[in-house]
């Protein structure tokens, strides 16, 4: 299928922004092109592409430039969303919910940084997102139940949750959540690799309001995502605030 003018746009702006921020990145540390090409696997030419936007960064490669300037990926992120931000929301797959909710508020239980950064990239476009990633069951809720982790994070709107976590798995968050008075009207939207039908219809029979596959077709997993986040915080009224 033939992406939409709108959407290359977008992409663009995103590539535009990340390589910015790659070339600021560099500078301010005082790293020539050759010593971060070195630390991330490519040519310094490769390098010099990705910072002028004249080639497409892959997510897991720009969690390896993460590793290599000692961030986290969802920095990258945050210049992304304001410049998006900035421009209309005219575009069919840019959400606003100017009188639904000023933002939503996505809890994501994800132990792979690699599975992280995709998800971050693909949602990227999406405006008014407010994002918090864990890596484990038990992060989870401590987040959600007892707010030690992040206090200043509200309660989500929507949490995204992974099978295979450590600590505890996905399952079994589920079932503790579901279970919880104060957390059971939260949609949960099981995001992962496992596509056995077993565990799928488990997570269905215990509360789960969705289940999405992380594509290896990153455009389909970004479109899914685009499509999770549009139900969630345009087509549907959420108990929350």
């Amino acid at each position: 299928m033939a992406r939409s003018k709108d959407s290359k746009n977008i992409d663009e702006i995103i590539e535009k922004s990340i390589g910015k921020q790659l070339l600021d990145k560099r500078r301010r540390r005082g790293l020539t092109l050759a010593s971060i090409a070195s630390k991330v696997g490519v040519s310094h030419q490769q390098v010099q592409k990705y910072e002028q936007a004249k080639s497409a960064i892959s997510a897991a490669m720009l969690y390896k430039f993460a590793v290599a300037y000692g961030i986290g990926v969802d920095q990258f992120f945050e210049d992304v969303r304001k410049s998006l931000e900035k421009k209309s929301c005219a575009q069919d797959n840019v959400i606003d919910v100017n009188n639904v909710r000023t933002r939503i508020n996505v809890l994501m239980v994800e132990d792979n940084p690699g599975d992280e950064a995709i998800v971050r990239k693909a949602i990227a476009h999406l405006s008014k997102i407010n994002l918090l990633c864990v890596h484990d069951g038990l992060q989870a809720i401590q987040v959600l139940r007892y707010k030690t982790l992040s206090p200043e994070f509200p309660k989500p709107d929507l949490i995204l949750l992974d099978i295979s976590i450590p600590k505890r798995n996905g399952l079994s968050v589920l079932k503790d959540i579901k279970r919880d008075r104060e957390l059971q009207e939260v949609p949960v939207v099981i995001l992962t690799n496992n596509l056995h039908s077993e565990t799928m219809l488990e997570a269905y029979r215990n509360g789960a309001s969705g289940y999405i596959c992380k594509s290896f077709n990153y455009d389909e997993f970004r479109d899914n995502l685009t499509s999770c986040f549009h139900y969630w915080a345009k087509s549907v009224i959420l108990p929350t605030t």
